[in-house]
């Protein structure tokens, strides 16, 4: 399971195994340029910085062009094992569609004459990263990742240190991700659009709020709620329920009212805690059915499951 919900990793090994296959897909908050920068310059002060969150306690880097470096890293993924090493040579090429391959291979090249420490194991990696542009979200730019890696750890390794020591491959997708992230960004460019949309709206169908919202008949107000709004429920039977929150915010009636149509916003996945927010059709400007996938985790130490809410929004 992926520990970055804007992240889709899999993993897939056989227990006892060395072969471990891997993919992570995402969109990243900046160019194709940047985003290649960003992963192909590995002797950057971040990377220097970051290098023991992936077990690397030593490496070697050695640029041959612009395109083509030498990066040969030591690993100690495990009390458990003998440290590993890699020696990679590693490519990258712009295609005529704007898309960025990099090919991160397997060397037989000396790099200074390194030779590999007694004790030490050599693994084989070949990964790959495509970034693709796709249409900016108001300055934004925004770009399709991709990465999939297969590496012989060499030896027998159990399912229990697999799933341990394997996500560190991919979690450099999710740095990735965060690293440009432009959320707040991206957000108030949507919230922008929606307050034009509704200083627009001259529809007659539109109800009022007395035909929206019917008052709840013996609800009862929840104490342990936000302490800045006042929250009411009323739950019925077979875990049916009614809720109602007020809240003050220092906003404007428009603005106030894009945050909240704004369903697919990152800021309101963040804070819900949902694992996926989604526009499933939109009826007309002022209607709308959402899903929102939740995880629920079980007050009594029981199987957690995901509980999916589909709803129908308007205003």
């Amino acid at each position: 399971e992926s520990p970055d919900d804007r992240v889709k990793m899999k993993l897939v090994h056989v227990d006892g195994e060395s072969l471990v296959t891997g993919a992570a897909t995402t969109v990243v908050d900046a160019s194709v340029e940047s985003c290649t920068a960003y992963t192909f310059y590995l002797d950057s002060r971040e990377f220097k910085r970051t290098a023991k969150d992936y077990n690397i306690t030593d490496y070697h880097i050695e640029h041959v062009n612009q395109h083509t470096l030498y990066y040969f890293t030591r690993r100690v993924l495990s009390k458990l094992l003998s440290p590993r090493e890699a020696r990679n040579k590693v490519t990258w090429k712009k295609e005529e569609d704007g898309k960025v391959v990099i090919d991160i291979s397997d060397t037989k090249d000396n790099l200074n004459g390194l030779k590999t420490e007694a004790g030490n194991v050599m693994i084989s990696v070949h990964s790959v990263w495509v970034f693709e542009p796709l249409k900016d979200i108001g300055e934004v730019p925004q770009t399709a990742v991709s990465f999939t890696t297969r590496i012989d750890f060499k030896g027998s390794i159990p399912t229990l240190v697999m799933n341990l020591i394997a996500p560190s491959f991919l979690s450099t997708v999710s740095d990735l991700r965060k690293r440009f992230d432009k959320s707040r960004d991206i957000d108030a460019t949507k919230r922008l659009q929606i307050v034009e949309k509704l200083k627009a709206i001259r529809d007659g169908r539109v109800k009022t709020t007395a035909e929206m919202f019917q008052e709840i008949k013996d609800k009862e107000k929840v104490k342990s709620a936000f302490p800045m709004s006042d929250t009411w429920v009323k739950v019925e039977e077979r875990g049916k329920g009614i809720g109602e929150t007020k809240v003050k915010v220092k906003r404007g009636l428009f603005e106030t009212a894009a945050y909240f149509w704004n369903f697919e916003s990152r800021a309101q996945e963040k804070t819900t805690g949902d694992v996926e927010r989604v526009v499933e059709k939109k009826i007309v400007d002022q209607e709308m059915v959402v899903r929102r996938n939740q995880k629920l985790e079980s007050t009594f130490g029981g199987r957690h499951r995901n509980r999916v809410f589909v709803n129908n929004m308007e205003f």
